[in-house]
């Protein structure tokens, strides 16, 4: 390592020899050292658009990269310059800039290509404060900025994506009731910038209240290092995108859990129809042939041995009631299903290998306190992932089981702050970080290791900053209510601005504890169908009234089909978005502020969002009148707008660029599609696994230029991670050449078709003349089968197929 001594009261403004500045050369970056302000500061450069700087005392040591691990690597390819000026110590990237004042130490922030017009994006006033048992910085506090992300709050409860004037905490909850709490240091500014704070300890954020920007850190000071990152970009997705490099990937799903999930919830031991393999088996052949998809089945409690209780069984299938859980597998499988299996923490003093060890030290307080472990516990994680194993998923057992709910987590804060835990820190400082280590044990250290050639999908109630290269979370037992509904879209966008794109929730609500009942058929409709089905995993679930469509009052059976035939058919538009998600961080509901931040409006109507590049979804999340309507207002965004419905042909345009409002029924949801959009479909299946990879359905939203890249890979193995095996389309509409370009597949994938049958709609002001459309593939001329809307034909997926009109 080089080490190269720069006095700068020498070398700068002798006005300043007195303040015993040093800067320190380090292989990966500088120190910048000013003793008389009893401060430290290690700067570095994470490639071209993160800079990092941790803050620390003189007496202090920086702590170690590995010191926390929700930075996926450190060793990043970058270049960070340093030059002293009269006034300033200047470091920098090729996009961004850091001064340090020599006197304070205090910093400012500027995008290379704003230099020239002075524009400081963020100006520090105090580097590092310590107060008691916390330390804190304060930045310059600028009226007009507008802050989002940050992960969510308890139940996913947040009163909007605009935290501007807001004290934000995002934290381990103290008491059980405080559930499901998504904590990530990490939110985006309205001036294209993104901060990451590598810190686990209790947070503070103060997004203006007071006109007070500033970020705090509770716990003790010992413990405690400010360190920031501060991440730029041309727009908030290419900040977002940055964000996903530092702290890894959303880990993709398989496609099944794309699919319609339904669960037993309600079908428990003291329920007139209890469930087990026999119920489960009838329940889905119901289903199936009143011709209704599904793709995973949701296990709660009941697949559980001794007694399928909540909190009285154990982790082993239960054999009276699942008598072969191999052939239960394979009857699954031939019907196109994949399966979860539930984990209840208060279950895992009766698991087998369970041992008191495991437990946290101090545990009086905690609920199911025998069972309540410390997740720093080495030897816990170890046990925890072969517990699944051994019971369940060693493929020797050929049992059923393709993804993992890890419930009751988030309820051992009543654990004292003081707690010194298995690994030598503070529960102060560990407790946010517990989500992080149940993830990884059960991902990294578990299913990968175990080599499954299946991609895990880990969803847990509770979820840490960088877990997300592992597994997801749920929103916890939200209440069947407009408020919990309200709610919940905003906390799927919020999931989604955090790096996390495959958040859940109970659609339709889990559970009234004061009224004993679950969603009624009008929220059922808007929330458990509409919007669920509009939302990244769709899983209606809850106590009370079962979730079944069969099972409800058979007005909601013609929506159910209306909203289950939309998303299976649009899956192939869902699918690319999630692809599209994994490798760009850019969420699937995506927050409007996303995709228009210019727009005031785009930061106030939070109760809508974009469905991927194209369509704008606007759930009817407001309660009937008397007349069983409801009033939503909305933001439509300036350009062409089409309102559509399942019959693309009959779309109608609209201007936008207004706030509209509309009168709905109960099973309503306005969905519009922007000019330009190109939106792949396929032909409805009852499974996502019948789904027929070799026809192609592309409807075209004329009146603007648009394109589309279509992700295709196996749909169940990580070969798509591993070994980079999926397949991209770029499909392009050119409006005023009156052209579109269907490419050639780039990539394979196991059992990728040769061929595939493309059917196009135009639709709209422009929709060209049919008889008039021609037809290329690799040049040659083709004949073309024309159809309603359209025309049809065959083409190799690796041949370029062109229409003209």
């Amino acid at each position: 390592m080089r080490w190269v001594i720069l006095s700068l009261a020498v070398l700068l403004n002798c006005a300043w020899a007195n303040q015993a500045v040093q800067v320190t050369q380090l292989d990966n970056g500088y120190l910048v050292s000013a003793p008389q302000l009893n401060l430290q500061r290690k700067i570095r450069a994470y490639g071209d658009d993160i800079i990092r700087i941790q803050s620390i005392t003189t007496e202090q040591v920086f702590f170690a990269d590995d010191h926390y691990l929700m930075v996926e690597q450190h060793n990043w390819p970058a270049e960070l310059s340093f030059k002293q000026t009269d006034q300033q110590l200047i470091f920098a990237t090729a996009n961004i800039q850091v001064s340090l004042d020599p006197l304070t130490l205090q910093a400012q922030f500027q995008q290379i290509n704003n230099i020239d017009n002075s524009a400081v994006f963020l100006q520090e006033i105090t580097p590092l404060t310590q107060a008691n048992q916390s330390i804190s910085t304060q930045f310059k506090f600028d009226k007009n900025e507008k802050f989002t992300g940050l992960g969510h709050g308890f139940y996913a409860r947040n009163s909007g994506l605009n935290l501007a004037g807001q004290i934000i905490e995002r934290n381990y909850g103290s008491e059980p009731i405080e559930q499901a709490p998504l904590i990530v240091p990490f939110y985006l500014s309205s001036k294209n910038y993104a901060m990451f704070v590598n810190s686990m300890q209790q947070n503070r954020f103060n997004f203006g209240a007071n006109q007070t920007y500033s970020i705090e850190l509770n716990g003790y000071r010992s413990e405690s290092q400010m360190d920031i990152f501060v991440i730029v970009g041309d727009d908030l997705k290419a900040v977002l995108n940055q964000y996903v490099k530092l702290t890894g990937k959303p880990r993709l799903p398989a496609k099944s859990m794309f699919g319609l999930q339904l669960s037993d919830k309600g079908h428990d031991h003291n329920s007139p129809t209890p469930s087990d393999q026999n119920w489960w088996q009838q329940q889905i052949t119901q289903h199936r042939k009143a011709g209704l998809p599904l793709d995973h089945v949701v296990n709660d409690n009941r697949w559980r041995a001794a007694g399928g209780k909540r909190c009285e069984s154990k982790l082993a299938w239960d054999k009276d009631r699942y008598p072969n859980p191999s052939e239960y597998k394979d009857w699954l499988e031939q019907n196109g299903l994949t399966l979860t299996l539930d984990f209840n923490r208060c279950i895992a003093q009766y698991s087998e290998g369970w041992q008191k060890s495991f437990n946290l030290p101090f545990i009086e307080e905690i609920e199911f306190r025998n069972s309540a472990p410390d997740l720093t516990n080495g030897d816990f994680r170890q046990w925890f992932w072969q517990i699944f194993f051994t019971q369940a998923l060693d493929p020797k057992l050929n049992y059923p089981g393709d993804a993992l709910w890890i419930d009751e987590f988030d309820e051992q804060g009543a654990a004292p702050l003081t707690t010194k835990l298995a690994n030598g820190h503070l529960s102060a400082e560990m407790r946010n970080y517990w989500f992080f280590l149940i993830a990884q044990a059960l991902v990294k250290d578990g299913w990968d290791s175990a080599n499954l050639n299946k991609r895990p999908f880990v969803w847990v109630r509770g979820m840490t900053a960088g877990a997300q290269r592992y597994a997801t979370l749920w929103s916890g037992d939200i209440y069947p209510n407009y408020y919990d509904m309200q709610h919940s879209i905003r906390g799927m966008q919020l999931a989604g601005l955090s790096a996390f794109p495959y958040w859940g929730h109970d659609a339709g609500g889990f559970y009234d504890w004061q009224n004993n009942k679950g969603p009624d058929d009008v929220l059922y409709q808007q929330w458990a169908l509409a919007m669920g089905a509009f939302s990244p995993i769709w899983k209606p679930h809850g106590m009370g009234e079962s979730r079944w469509p069969l099972d409800r009052n058979q007005q909601v059976l013609a929506p159910f089909k209306h909203y289950a035939k939309l998303r299976y058919q649009l899956m192939p538009y869902l699918y690319s978005a999630a692809h599209q998600a994994h490798h760009t961080g850019v969420p699937i509901a995506r927050a409007m502020l996303l995709e228009y931040p210019e727009y005031a409006q785009a930061w106030q109507y939070d109760l809508q969002y974009m469905w991927g590049d194209n369509l704008l979804v606007v759930p009817n999340s407001q309660p009937a009148d008397k007349m069983g309507m409801s009033t939503v207002n909305f933001w439509l965004p300036p350009g062409l707008w089409y309102d559509i419905n399942t019959d693309s042909s009959a779309a109608k345009t609209i201007e936008g660029d207004k706030v509209l409002q509309r009168k709905l029924l109960p099973a309503q949801m306005p969905i519009f599609a922007k000019a330009g959009s190109i939106v792949p479909k396929r032909p409805y299946a009852l499974s996502t696994q019948f789904i027929d990879k070799s026809q192609l359905i592309l409807d075209v939203y004329t009146g603007e230029d648009g394109q589309f890249v279509l992700y295709e890979d196996d749909d169940k193995t990580p070969a798509y991670r591993l070994e980079n095996q999926y397949a991209t389309s770029f499909i392009l509409y050119q409006e005023s050449l009156q052209r579109l370009t269907i490419h050639p597949s780039l990539g394979v994938y196991l059992n990728m078709p040769e061929q595939r049958q493309i059917s196009v709609n135009f639709v709209g002001i422009n929709q060209p003349p049919i008889e008039q459309i021609k037809l290329t593939v690799n040049g040659k001329a083709v004949p073309l089968k024309i159809e309603e809307n359209g025309v049809s034909f065959v083409a190799d997926v690796n041949e370029k197929a062109v229409l003209r009109w």
